[in-house]
């Protein structure tokens, strides 16, 4: 079972419907939880961890920080998507842009170094952006993809699972979240 932790405020999914919906159509059990509910959940029962979106920016990357600590001493799989990018990103020390590569709309990212989250994608695909903040690549990650605008589109942890996205896969690109859920499922 995979765990989807809801970064809107409580009762906005439109970032986590997506996600639910693409892992039911492909049999994969999941649950989705409030960001303050990681306090009292126990991480380690989940295969992987999926941190939404959000329609709120500003201060959630920092403001939010006592609620993903586990992420730096779980070793638990994690893709951050879009304030998710951005949390994990300034949990290992990335700085947060302010509206300086802001994206709103279908972008072409392209792709810096292969990867199995990228299996069945070229080199240059389209994908979905609703950003105003974005962030620099943070120490102990490999810069996956970037576009025209944004210069960390997608990063990888070094060595642990942890896989983040500025644009929202679960828009326009669900191939790369089930690619996520194959890379999880060949660690065990």
């Amino acid at each position: 079972m995979f765990l989807i932790v809801n970064n809107a405020e409580k009762g906005i999914g439109e970032f986590c419907e997506p996600l639910e919906k693409i892992l039911k159509d492909a049999g994969i059990d999941s649950k989705t939880i409030e960001y303050e509910d990681t306090l009292e959940t126990e991480i380690s029962e989940y295969e992987g961890v999926f941190l939404s979106g959000s329609p709120r920016g500003n201060d959630i990357a920092d403001s939010r920080q006592p609620y993903f600590q586990w992420i730096k001493t779980a070793a638990k799989p994690v893709f951050g998507i879009c304030a998710g990018h951005h949390i994990v990103g300034r949990l290992y020390g990335a700085e947060l842009l302010r509206s300086l590569e802001k994206e709103v709309g279908d972008f072409f990212v392209e792709i810096d170094n292969r990867d199995p989250v990228f299996q069945g994608f070229p080199d240059r695909f389209m994908v979905r952006q609703n950003h105003f903040d974005s962030i620099t690549l943070p120490e102990d990650f490999v810069l996956l993809a970037h576009s025209g605008t944004c210069k960390v589109e997608a990063i990888k942890h070094r060595r642990l699972p942890i896989y983040t996205t500025q644009f929202h896969p679960e828009f326009l690109n669900p191939r790369m979240l089930l690619n996520f859920v194959t890379i999880v499922r060949s660690r065990e």
